[in-house]
């Protein structure tokens, strides 16, 4: 780990030791983020290491974001560190977040819009957004979102080049899928990392095919997180 970045991860866990409320937690980040932001020795030095010794690979665990490369976890997960690589002309789906954050534009320049939904949740599957603020990010710009209606958003590199951003996530709130919007559609549905996406497709076909009530039955017998056995329940009827 270069010594630059280093310094940034402990002075962060300082920063935002303490700090419960996610305004304060991420005013107090914000500094630190364009400061890392401000030097790219330390994510040369990261990318050297990841392709000279090559175990970074094997230690990455699948998740929804194909560009997203894991810098750093805090031992007592209070934040993560992530980076995203934009590929020319890449955006992804207007999503929410499980926690408050700090996304820094790093190389090349990234567009964001964010949302404000307008409907209450009330019915399931159903959303209706409003875009509130579109803008383009500068290398050293910020923006920060915050957990649940509060940071829903979209991404995009408008340019023909690799774009980078650096994001910052505090402490989950809510732990094991993010929510994909449809603005088109006014729809919303949850989206889970790979391994538990596959348990889900498994008892969304039991609940299409239909008597399998014994099945389900037996499995919900398992420890499972809340939002997994939600679905067992919807799949049952």
């Amino acid at each position: 780990m270069h010594k630059d970045f280093e310094s940034f991860c402990r002075r962060f866990k300082a920063a935002a030791a303490g700090k419960e409320d996610a305004e304060n937690a991420v005013a107090a980040g914000i500094p630190l983020v364009q400061e890392l932001l401000s030097s790219d020795l330390w994510w040369r030095d990261f990318i050297r290491e990841v392709l000279a010794e090559r175990t970074w690979f094997k230690q990455q665990p699948p998740t929804l974001w194909p560009n997203e490369i894991t810098l750093y976890r805090s031992p007592d997960q209070s934040f993560l560190i992530l980076a995203y690589i934009w590929e020319s002309y890449s955006v992804d789906t207007i999503h929410d977040h499980g926690s408050w954050g700090i996304v820094g534009s790093y190389i090349n320049k990234i567009r964001e819009v964010k949302y404000l939904r307008l409907d209450d949740g009330a019915v399931a599957g159903h959303a209706e957004l409003e875009a509130t603020e579109e803008k383009v990010l500068k290398p050293g710009e910020i923006t920060t979102v915050f957990p649940l209606d509060g940071g829903i958003h979209q991404m995009e590199n408008t340019s023909g080049d690799i774009a980078v951003t650096i994001n910052v996530y505090g402490r989950t709130v809510r732990r094991g899928y993010l929510q994909f919007f449809d603005r088109e559609r006014s729809t919303v549905r949850r989206v889970y990392p790979p391994r538990t996406f596959k348990e889900v497709l498994m008892v969304r076909t039991l609940a299409a095919m239909g008597g399998a009530a014994d099945i389900l039955s037996e499995a919900m017998g398992n420890s499972l997180p809340d939002y997994v056995r939600e679905e067992y329940c919807q799949a049952l009827g």
